[in-house]
């Protein structure tokens, strides 16, 4: 029989823990309801014996913890359900051992489940006063978070569960009902987690995650008040940034993933969010984004397989994605982008994406480097445009002929009478303009004057024209 001092609703306690059942006294006055802390330590840790054919477990709704719940160190054998409860003091799980934890519906001060182990760790729709503390816990299921409200913060650093940890929101009509909210920040660094579901969480101060190991992660139109940190974290599944939305208040930084590693991210923040976005070495197989939505990007050293959108379409707003993103010093992103477009058949997107570069690195230059790149963007696009040597070749060409046609002796003469082919101006401004070929005209006329400056014209542009074409088709040869 349970002990002469307990009260009724103790008692009561005593009875249904020997049957394995739940007992209910949400229903009752809030002085029936009263259950002492001590109480439903002793059951746990020495309660008597299950009825026969029944399971021992401790099944509690509604009622008023009083007292500190202290089970630190603690060995949990009988399943452990306290649902909608309300805890006088908070509760203390550090390196408890238990099978299933059940504190859905209810409030408490705060949470110490630090090295926590346990098969599975609920608590839906609950509120706390103060911090979550679960650093460390092993649990082998699930973490299940979902809708909880919690004032202080949550240190999940080091956690590590075979499942998901949940803390998503859920339908309501034709909104979605906010799903785990912290005042403070969310700290899961070097956690290693079956799953992150934070869809619709509300987080006051940030994400962090550096080194955390996750299967998939969801994050979608969640609000965060902080940076969203996964640097050098690794996610195995998918990273799904659609909607969320981060304000930091002082960060510059956005969304860092500096160093990780992701199979597929979507990383589509609202309209409303700020700050930075940091790819630096990142690596992602597949990555989709809205390249239009103006946010600065480090892309130094971002590596991927595929990218989404990739059209034509798009290019322009790719190339502005570039701009905002790599700085004139570092060519890889620009190669990045091109390979991607290769990848996919669009060769022309890809040629303009290393127009790109070349031009931008060629402004970054001293003058004479400078002059020397913006002659080969305008005679051949830097190799990619070669149409425009053949239009500017028949430009000079056309030019000179329509020129030297007008042109006669004294302007000029021929160097010896009687010793010159006929006079030829289509002939001799072709002999001008290619160096190293002899065409017979150009070496028997003697222009002067106005003739002279401008035969050296079209001898200076044919020499252009031939160096920028050897300098394309050098970097042609050595192009991927």
């Amino acid at each position: 029989m349970p002990p002469t001092d307990w009260n009724a609703a103790e008692t009561r306690l005593w009875h249904a823990f020997r049957q394995g059942a739940e007992l209910d006294l949400a229903a009752l006055d809030e002085a029936e309801r009263k259950v002492r802390a001590d109480v439903v330590a002793e059951l746990l840790l020495h309660g008597p014996d299950a009825l026969p054919g029944r399971v021992a477990a401790l099944k509690l709704t509604g009622a008023e913890i009083q007292g500190r719940l202290d089970l630190e160190g603690a060995v949990i054998e009988p399943a452990l359900a306290l649902v909608g409860c309300t805890f006088e003091h908070g509760v203390n799980l550090t390196t408890a051992t238990a099978g299933a934890i059940c504190l859905n519906d209810s409030h408490l001060p705060e949470l110490s489940a630090e090295l926590l182990r346990a098969r599975t760790f609920m608590m839906r729709d609950a509120e706390l006063d103060g911090n979550l503390w679960i650093q460390g816990a092993r649990v082998d299921i699930d973490i299940d978070l979902d809708r909880t409200r919690v004032a202080g913060f949550l240190n999940a650093n080091l956690a590590v569960t075979g499942g998901w940890l949940n803390g998503r929101g859920s339908p309501r009509h034709d909104d979605v009902e906010p799903g785990l909210t912290i005042g403070g920040e969310l700290d899961l660094v070097g956690a290693q987690l079956g799953g992150l579901d934070l869809h619709g969480a509300r987080i006051g101060d940030g994400v962090w995650a550096r080194g955390a190991v996750i299967g998939y992660a969801c994050l979608a139109t969640a609000e965060i008040g902080g940076p969203l940190s996964l640097r050098a974290a690794r996610i195995t599944g998918e990273l799904d940034l659609d909607a969320v939305v981060i304000r930091p208040p002082s960060d510059p930084m956005m969304i860092d993933l500096t160093d990780a590693e992701v199979a597929t991210a979507v990383v589509t923040p609202s309209p409303d969010s700020s700050g930075r976005l940091s790819l630096r070495n990142a690596r992602i197989t597949a990555y989709a984004d809205q390249p239009g939505a103006g946010h600065e990007t480090d892309l130094d050293g971002f590596a991927y397989q595929r990218l989404h959108p990739l059209s034509p379409e798009c290019a322009d707003e790719r190339l502005a994605w570039l701009e905002r993103g790599a700085a004139p010093s570092t060519p890889q992103p620009y190669e990045q982008l091109a390979a991607a477009y290769r990848a996919v058949g669009l060769h022309r997107e890809a040629g303009r994406v290393l127009r790109e570069k070349l031009r931008r690195t060629s402004r970054a230059r001293g003058g004479l480097a400078r002059a020397w790149g913006a002659l080969q963007d305008l005679v051949l696009g830097y190799g990619f445009q070669p149409w425009r040597a053949v239009v500017a070749f028949a430009a000079i060409l056309a030019a000179g002929t329509v020129y030297f046609a007008t042109v006669s002796c004294p302007s000029l003469c021929p160097i010896k009478a009687g010793e010159h082919p006929a006079w030829d101006p289509f002939l001799y401004t072709l002999d001008l303009l290619i160096p190293l070929a002899n065409l017979g005209h150009d070496g028997v006329w003697n222009p002067v004057g106005l003739a002279k400056a401008v035969s050296l014209m079209v001898i200076v542009a044919g020499w252009a024209l031939v160096t920028t074409i050897a300098a394309a088709a050098a970097r042609a040869l050595t192009r991927p």
